[in-house]
């Protein structure tokens, strides 16, 4: 089985964007971005008020994590290191469409989120005492993936001292992780706002493409390829983010949510709204199909969350038992990837730089 890696299939290639794809939408308003709007402020609004907030939920659940995995020592609060994995693989899905700057130099969806876990490298390692999983040998067998098999298989006895040493060496790593990359964006924070521009190399250019990316990590990794969307019709239940524990759908609403929020301003707490995606294509008037492009993004982001909503069992279960439900939640993320992929980009001038490998 190949592996499932978070950024799925992807490959650099340009896009085809302005004149010809719209030329093909004769009831879109032309589109151009040549209008006074205040990208720093966009850019401020991003970095303070939702990335570095984020980033920082991150490094917390992540350090909590790592205290109650080094505390734990046998089933009687087994419980209570489960609850907080969820909450760090949680706040986990609310950064990881930031794969840009700190986030991409350690390639951080592969690093700590490479699905499906190797379940035999993983006992192959506890039982040689691997004491380094920093290499890429090791991607499928270091993580949140790797932390759900041992927390919640019934293959593993954490009553063993060399799976309880394999644990806190996954939490130890995943704390790690987040607490450089955390302090490294707040590093960052000055040359993220300077870069205001609109070319492949501005933040804005790398933010389109980054929550591009990762919304179709969504539709791809985390629910097309246990659906069989991508192995003509036969699904693969185990493919799925979270198997063993079964949080799969949940873990894919609060990852369309995050990007939902961003790209409508939100602050990490959503209690501030700040300037955004949303508000730069208002200002651009942007149409699609006669309507305004923000109101069509917002329905669908919408609609996706409602569809993952339907399926009511753990989604490996329901690639088999709840097929069509899957399947329109597949298909209804699939619709905003035109307007969040096509129509936003090139009404900013934004160039999308990377192409999945089966088309939209």
């Amino acid at each position: 089985m190949k592996n499932i890696l978070s950024g799925f299939c992807v490959k650099l290639v340009p896009v085809l964007v302005a004149g010809i794809l719209f030329s093909a939408c004769g009831d879109d308003k032309p589109l151009t971005n040549k209008v006074d709007f205040d990208r720093k402020a966009m850019l401020t609004n991003w970095i303070d008020n939702i990335m570095l907030p984020a980033f920082e939920n991150f490094n917390t659940e992540a350090t909590a994590l790592q205290v109650s995995a080094n505390d734990f020592s046998d089933d009687a609060n087994l419980q209570t290191l489960q609850d907080q994995f969820v909450k760090t693989y949680t706040a986990f899905q609310q950064i990881k469409a930031f794969e840009i700057g700190p986030s991409e130099d350690v390639s951080l969806r592969a690093s700590i989120n490479t699905y499906p876990a190797d379940a035999a490298k993983i006992d192959n390692n506890i039982q040689n005492e691997v004491s380094d999983i920093s290499s890429a040998s090791n991607l499928t067998a270091r993580g949140f993936p790797a932390m759900d098999y041992l927390l919640y298989s019934s293959s593993v006895d954490l009553n063993d001292p060399k799976a309880q040493a394999y644990l806190k060496l996954l939490a130890n790593d995943i704390s790690a992780l987040a607490s450089s990359i955390y302090t490294n964006w707040q590093n960052e924070r000055a040359s993220f706002i300077a870069a205001s521009g609109t070319d492949l190399g501005s933040s804005l250019g790398q933010m389109v493409n980054a929550i591009n990316k990762d919304y179709e990590i969504v539709k791809n990794a985390k629910i097309g390829f246990p659906a069989g969307k991508k192995t003509l019709g036969k699904p693969y239940p185990e493919t799925c983010e979270a198997y063993y524990s079964g949080h799969s759908i949940d873990l894919a609403i609060t990852n369309i949510e995050a990007i939902h929020k961003f790209f409508q301003g939100y602050s990490f707490d959503g209690n501030l709204k700040g300037s955004s995606l949303e508000d730069y294509i208002i200002e651009l008037g942007t149409t699609t199909d006669n309507e305004q492009l923000d109101v069509v993004i917002n329905t669908q982001f919408t609609a996706a969350v409602t569809a993952l909503e339907k399926i009511t069992t753990p989604l490996s279960d329901a690639v088999i038992n709840d097929a069509d439900a899957v399947s329109d939640a597949y298909l209804t993320i699939q619709q905003n990837v035109r307007y969040l992929k096509v129509d936003m980009p090139s009404a900013m001038g934004v160039l999308i730089t990377y192409q999945d490998n089966d088309g939209d």
